[in-house]
């Protein structure tokens, strides 16, 4: 390909998209995953090929337009095809987090009628699901088959992503094929992506961040998509290094272990190394010049293995110190903003116009205006067809065409979004994931002990996890329950902490409740018997 930066191509439905591909760029490898101590590659034909026999398939056994098919498995190309073939049926995709417990899986399966889960061989054998499947390991024995001739409209429905249910209730976001691809190109058209970038995948592909920023966008430029083997530092640095890795998308999380990784490998090599680290960074940050920067620090580029174009930072606020820190090295961090809501992107900084702090200008399609609550609200083609069987929670969220994203921010006079807080009681972990405290309030107010609780994020003080946010738990003990059971009031925390311990448990990770506060008093309420959660806050010191 002569030119990089594609031109001209602009596919209105996933199965156009992987059609015009495998033509543009033929035999240039697509995908690629260290297995056996090698890298298996995957060129855009190929996976053309393999959609196109799994495709047939699931029309064989039976596969409608319109079908809800589940995907879990961990990130791997297997996990791409899948998607591809799915939606070229005109099939609705349902990805689905490979970190649930069964039960919570099984939910979605059923809120979702999906028929039908394409599951990898490891999470078949642990969960053994009783709806009828398809192995991600044996797509590649498929027998070859044409690409089912399917009329497939960009109105039609391509996914639905579920995000964490709160009481129990789970809420399932449709997007369009039109959302989907509307939403890639306009990002893509920002960057001068093409053949020669190589992206590292470590977010969770059922991410919607993942899914469009780090496989559909990519895919769409003709990229290489490097599946990481584990997210251990060593094997993320190890991917690098072997296959010359040039963008990644990822959470403030990865980003600030790399940083603290990098200052304490400074710090243990003793006083000398340390005085002449910051000597250079001292020097490096009055540098116009990016390739000086990157000179300075071309032991760090080497461990990351040297072509290292941009970063990108989403799901949660990034500490503008590290975006400072890694550009001091010479390595930009490009934050963005979006909702699964919107497919996801709406608004992200550029090489050319990366003001620190913000998240960037609203991308091409979309529209931001702020109300006069302080609340982002956006409209564009890329927003959601609703919730999946619930038009009241939509129509809670979608307004006249505009998407309340719950979050509160400014414009400044040249664009540039900025987010300042929440309108939305949602807890954003670390590493960008969802928690609702109404999900967990819920499970804490049925176990027996527990009159009423409220569920808090709070920031992390030090360490690597600076600035992100815990899940806390403040709880008021049921005492005439402990009476009852002849419980004393010394042994009532205790008895509490294993409760939630046990609750913890059950959950998925991310969920967990780091720590439990008992309050004797009962949670300050509005008069519609809400609690006050800025007062808690207030009360509790917190």
């Amino acid at each position: 390909m002569k030119n990089s930066k594609i031109k001209n191509l602009e596919p209105i439905t996933i199965k156009e998209l992987v059609e015009t591909c495998a033509d543009k760029f033929g035999e240039l490898t697509a995908f690629q995953i260290k297995r056996n101590e090698r890298y298996q590659k995957y060129s855009y034909r190929q996976v053309y090929k393999l959609a196109s026999n799994l495709a047939a398939k699931l029309k064989e056994i039976g596969v409608c337009a319109k079908d809800r098919v589940a995907i879990l498995s961990g990130n791997r190309p297997e996990w791409g095809i899948s998607y591809l073939a799915v939606a070229s049926i005109g099939a609705i995709n349902v990805p689905l987090d490979a970190r649930l417990t069964r039960a919570e899986v099984e939910g979605l399966l059923s809120d979702s009628g999906a028929t039908l889960i394409i599951i990898s061989k490891e999470l078949a054998n642990q969960h053994k699901f009783s709806l009828r499947s398809i192995l991600m390991e044996e797509i590649e024995g498929l027998a070859a088959r044409e690409m089912p001739k399917e009329n497939i409209s960009p109105d039609d429905l391509a996914a639905i992503i579920y995000t964490s249910g709160t009481t129990g209730v789970p809420k399932g976001v449709m997007l369009t094929h039109k959302n989907v691809i509307s939403d890639l190109v306009a990002t893509t058209k920002l960057f001068d992506l093409g053949p020669r970038d190589n992206f590292l995948s470590v977010l969770p592909l059922h991410h919607t961040f993942e899914a469009t920023a780090g496989f559909l966008g990519p895919f769409y430029m003709g990229c290489t998509i490097t599946y990481a083997e584990s997210l251990k530092s060593h094997n993320l640095l190890q991917n690098m290094q072997e296959t010359g890795v040039t963008v990644m998308c990822g959470v403030p999380l990865l980003y600030n272990l790399f940083y603290q990784g990098i200052l304490r490998e400074v710090e243990e090599k003793g006083q000398i190394a340390k005085s002449l680290f910051s000597a250079l960074m001292g020097i490096s940050r009055i540098l116009p010049f990016k390739a000086i920067r990157r000179k300075i620090f071309s032991m760090i580029h080497k461990k990351l293995g040297g072509k290292i174009r941009f970063w990108v930072s989403g799901g949660a606020a990034i500490d503008p110190e590290v975006i400072r820190g890694f550009e001091i090295f010479g390595i930009t961090i490009l934050q963005g903003y979006g909702l699964t809501e919107s497919a996801p992107i709406l608004t992200c900084c550029t090489l050319e116009d990366n003001k620190i702090g913000s998240v960037g200008k609203a991308i091409s399609i979309v529209e931001i205006k702020i109300t006069s609550e302080g609340e982002i609200c956006a409209r564009g083609p890329n927003i959601m067809q609703g919730y999946y069987k619930r038009p009241d929670l939509t129509a809670e969220i979608i307004k006249e065409g505009w998407l309340y994203t719950g979050d509160v921010g400014f414009v400044d006079k040249e664009g540039h979004v900025f987010i300042t807080g929440r309108i939305k009681d949602i807890i954003v972990t670390g590493s960008g994931v969802n928690v609702y405290p109404d999900e967990l309030e819920f499970l804490l107010n049925k176990t027996p002990g527990i009159l009423e609780s409220c569920i808090l994020g709070v920031k992390v003080k030090e360490g690597v996890r600076k600035g992100m946010e815990d899940v806390w738990a403040i709880v008021v003990p049921d005492q005439e329950y402990f009476k009852k059971k002849n419980i004393s009031l010394d042994q009532v925390e205790q008895t509490i902490r294993e409760s939630v311990n046990k609750l913890n448990q059950k959950l998925t990770e991310y969920k967990r409740i780091a720590n439990v506060i008992l309050r004797d008093q009962e949670l300050p309420k509005t008069t519609t018997r809400k609690v006050r959660k800025f007062q808690v806050r207030k009360e509790m010191g917190i």
